[in-house]
């Protein structure tokens, strides 16, 4: 629909009745491109069919400028030149005597060629007297090939009329029309000013909104300005590309140097100053531009237009040239680096300069991406023997330490040889995040060890270089003891620095040191702030330590507290992947196992496999919930997906994988196997503490299984003092809990009572091991005292729905209540059982009982389950325990 074309269309349809009765003549229309001549001479082909009137419309292009006569082919048929000639003198004369009103419409009459203008030029000379109404349309700012032949052509029209922008009203309107509804005041006054009142730039804004979903409301009026049309982009490339190479240049410059002052673009452009305001002027005719102050393009995506018709090198250089002079007006070095990084800068001081300033002044102001462009270039442009390498490495490693922290560590390796002084080298080693030191190169490791007791270093880098020396070395059994020493002898008004005492803490947590000097130490530590750069360590040490005491929502609350201070950062930053780690293993404690299985899987899906750190934090919390018997499908997929991802951590990571593995396909000996190795390498580690890792309950569950108590009892006893050492409620209550399950008797059933009263009210890191002490107490009791056992039985069934465990009284280690046992086998499927082990067949058994051969499947199903064997071989070798039963 035409807007505010009023009195054009008015002027169209007087002409063109005026033809109908012999007062012919010439109507001319110019504007920039997008003004939406097109759109009014269709809408005067469309009002003279519909009075009758023949219509002949040609549309000139640039490409025809050179082809004789091209325009007025689209009128004939003809196809020679000499025929051309002799047929379009006939036309014009039949045109001008005939009795029919004709419509000639021309557009784009500035790329006619020279032969076509003159005969438009001849028959616009004598259709005064004629029924023949001729209306052309040509575009500002372009010239044509004959300019006098064609300024004597628009001379002969009777009307002459610029096309004038659309006002704000008639905005609305087009947005109305596009949207069905008014549109918000501020989505208008977007639109008006993105398009100019250009009805082709506004056509194809509101259209591709509306297309792509949005709405005409204040919502959306940021995505006027980012969209980018294809048709905008078409019209400006066909208006540019006749233009002459002064012309584009200036374009070129505009696109460089936007909204620059035209002295500056004129240097840009390398023009004479008086030619480039003439191609500015060009330019802005022909509505490419608009401002000529400060030019800039009547739409974005112009720029892209004017980019993109250059080759790759040809940008290169102009990018460069643009660099030099901003750098000359002494614009901010970042203004300056963006063109350096479009360009194939090479090697040299000056660019290595620029981009490494551009890049630590990203970097201060919190922009990692932007900081990481300009430096990695630097370092490419960088000579190699260059003084500033070390200093601009250290940069690029401080960048790349949240999204690439293995690549941070190395460059820092790197650029700890090239420092110029003890001090310099030592300071930056003070620096690195004890959370990435699993990822240093040798080389790092090595330099730790040379600074850590080096004599003129000031006290607190020494000191900091000592932390990370004792976090790098947890593995170590001797660092590991040295270090807890170190805790131990810490005074309680002791004044630490948080990230140290944070190391501390966690060695003496890991040695199963006592939870109550640890807990004060751990809060103090938490106590100092959230900063991102903590979750590298004193949050993660400290936060570990609380959730190992059993405080797992003080644990939570501060990671989440960190996790929330990260702001912006990726969802595959180093802090936020860490955060995750280790907010799985808190939700793991806190026995919310579904979301910490999905938090497990989600981090492990963002994360670089040399994150050794966060991968091996993931494997341990996904075994954890296969082997505690909450879940063998979805953490147990998890795992199997990420099998290939062992080749960094640790010796015990893949042995505790590994038989995580083998209890989700009921392999009973291997998994023990894999269990018992892991266990050997704490022993090596020098960890005992059984609530970090309690690998010993349930190797003595799986020694349960397959009959062998002597080893479960000799485990179990001994998780159970080392838990009492550490003090903590779910690690005292799981090991009374296991050591009564591979008990016998009253002295189990004692055991298991004991372990819930240990458990009961320990808190939310307490709830499922509290739920298997009710069940596994109440299966005892069945035989004994069935009222108090359907209560333990009814108590542990909700405290494991709590869990997200509803069906837990089904799982082997409870239901079965051991191997060998047969406290819940009732006395059909005792009888069944032995039949079995007699080497009967269903149907024989079915048929013995009198029962169907259905009714036998059900109670073997269930018979294997409650004995925890994996079928009839399983069963025979319970064959003594079923006699005695």
């Amino acid at each position: 629909m035409l807007r505010e074309r009023e009195n054009e269309t008015t002027l169209l349809r007087a002409s063109l009745e005026r033809a109908r009765h012999g007062g012919g003549g010439l109507l001319a229309f110019s504007g920039p491109f997008g003004i939406g001549r097109s759109a009014l001479l269709a809408d005067a082909a469309s009002a003279a069919r519909e009075q009758g009137v023949r219509v002949l419309r040609a549309v000139a292009t640039t490409p025809e400028r050179g082809i004789p006569f091209g325009v007025l082919t689209q009128f004939s048929c003809c196809t020679t030149e000499s025929e051309a000639g002799s047929d379009f003198a006939t036309m014009r004369n039949g045109l001008l005597t005939s009795g029919e009103p004709v419509l000639l419409l021309v557009d784009d009459l500035q790329c006619a060629d020279v032969e076509s203008v003159r005969w438009l030029d001849r028959l616009c000379g004598a259709v005064a007297d004629s029924r023949v109404l001729v209306v052309v349309a040509h575009r500002d700012g372009q010239a044509a090939t004959d300019p006098a032949l064609f300024a004597r052509v628009l001379d002969r029209a009777a009307h002459r009329r610029a096309l004038a922008p659309l006002s704000a009203e008639g905005v609305g309107a087009v947005v109305r029309d596009v949207f069905g509804v008014p549109g918000d005041d501020r989505f208008i006054a977007a639109c008006h000013r993105m398009s100019h009142g250009r009805p082709l730039l506004l056509q194809a804004i509101a259209c591709g909104l509306r297309d792509s979903g949005k709405r005409s409301d204040e919502s959306d009026v940021d995505a006027v300005w980012s969209l980018r049309p294809s048709v905008v982009a078409e019209r400006a490339r066909a208006a540019l590309s006749a233009q002459p190479e002064p012309v584009l240049a200036t374009a070129r410059a505009v696109a460089l140097l936007d909204a620059a002052e035209p002295q500056r673009l004129a240097e840009l452009a390398e023009l004479d100053p008086a030619e480039c305001a003439g191609t500015i002027d060009a330019l802005i005719a022909l509505g490419v531009l608009t401002d000529p102050e400060r030019p800039r393009f009547a739409h974005a995506v112009i720029s892209d237009v004017v980019e993109g018709g250059l080759t790759p090198e040809q940008l290169s250089v102009w990018h460069r040239r643009a660099a030099r002079l901003l750098q000359t007006d002494q614009r901010p070095v970042e203004v300056v680096a963006e063109h350096l990084l479009a360009s194939d800068a090479s090697q040299g001081e000056w660019t290595t300069g620029v981009l490494h300033a551009a890049g630590r002044r990203a970097l201060d102001r919190g922009d990692v991406p932007a900081a990481i462009r300009c430096l990695r270039r630097a370092l490419l442009a960088c000579p190699t023997a260059g003084a500033d390498r070390s200093v601009l490495l250290a940069d690029l490693a401080e960048a790349e330490r949240s999204s690439a922290p293995v690549a941070a560590m190395r460059h820092l390796s790197q650029a700890l040889p090239r420092f110029a002084s003890t001090g310099q080298r030592a300071a930056a080693l003070a620096e690195v995040p004890p959370m990435l030191l699993a990822v240093a190169p040798l080389s790092m490791h090595a330099a730790f060890e040379e600074y850590r007791t080096h004599e003129e270093l000031e006290p607190a880098v020494a000191l900091a270089i000592d932390t990370r020396m004792r976090a790098a070395r947890f593995g170590d059994p001797s660092w590991c003891a040295d270090t807890r020493e170190r805790f131990d002898a810490l005074a309680p008004d002791d004044q630490v620095e948080p990230e140290r005492a944070a190391v501390l803490l966690y060695a003496a947590t890991l040695s199963g040191s006592d939870v109550e000097a640890v807990l004060p130490w751990a809060r103090r530590a938490l106590a100092s702030g959230t900063e991102p750069r903590q979750a590298f360590g004193t949050v993660t040490l400290a936060a570990r330590a609380l959730a190992l005491a059993d405080e797992v929502d003080d644990a939570e609350k501060w990671m989440t507290e960190v996790t929330a201070a990260l702001g912006d950062r990726g969802e595959r930053a180093a802090e936020r992947l860490i955060m995750g780690a280790e907010r799985a293993a808190v939700l793991v404690r806190a026995c919310r196992y579904g979301e910490a299985v999905a938090l497990a899987e989600s981090t492990l899906r963002r994360c670089d496999p040399a994150l050794v750190s966060v991968v091996s934090r993931c494997f341990e919390t996904l075994a954890t919930v296969v082997l505690d018997a909450v879940d063998t499908g979805a953490a147990a997929r998890v795992l199997t997906r990420h099998r290939d991802w062992d080749q960094a951590v640790q010796v015990w990571v893949r042995e505790l994988r590994d038989a995580a593995l083998a209890v989700s396909r009921q392999d009973r000996s291997s998994a023990l196997e894999h269990l018992l190795e892991c266990g050997r390498e704490w022993e090596r580690l020098g960890w005992s503490n059984p609530c970090l890792l309690p690998w010993r309950s349930w190797a003595a569950l799986l020694y349960h299984r397959l009959q062998r108590t002597e080893p479960a009892v000799e485990l179990i006893s001994e998780e159970y003092r080392r838990a009492v050492a550490w003090g903590a409620p779910s690690g005292v209550g799981r090991a009374l809990r296991v050591w009564g399950a591979v008990t016998k008797g009253d002295a189990g059933a004692e055991l298991l009572r004991r372990a819930v009263e240990a458990l009961r009210g320990g808190g939310p890191a307490c709830t499922l091991e509290l739920a298997k002490a009710h069940l596994m107490l109440g299966r005892r009791l069945l035989g004994s005292d069935r009222l108090e056992a359907a209560a333990r039985l009814n108590e542990g069934d909700e405290l494991a729905a709590s869990c997200g465990v509803p069906r837990l009284r089904s799982v082997d280690e409870i239901a079965g209540d051991g191997p060998g046992t047969q406290a819940e086998l009732t006395r059909a499927e005792l009888r069944i059982a032995k039949l079995v082990v007699g080497g009967l067949g269903n149907q024989q058994i079915a048929n013995e009982l009198g029962v169907s051969s259905r009714a036998v499947e059900k109670h073997l199903t269930r018979v294997y389950r409650k004995l925890g064997v994996a079928g009839r071989a399983g069963l025979a070798e319970l064959a003594d325990s079923l006699d005695a039963g």
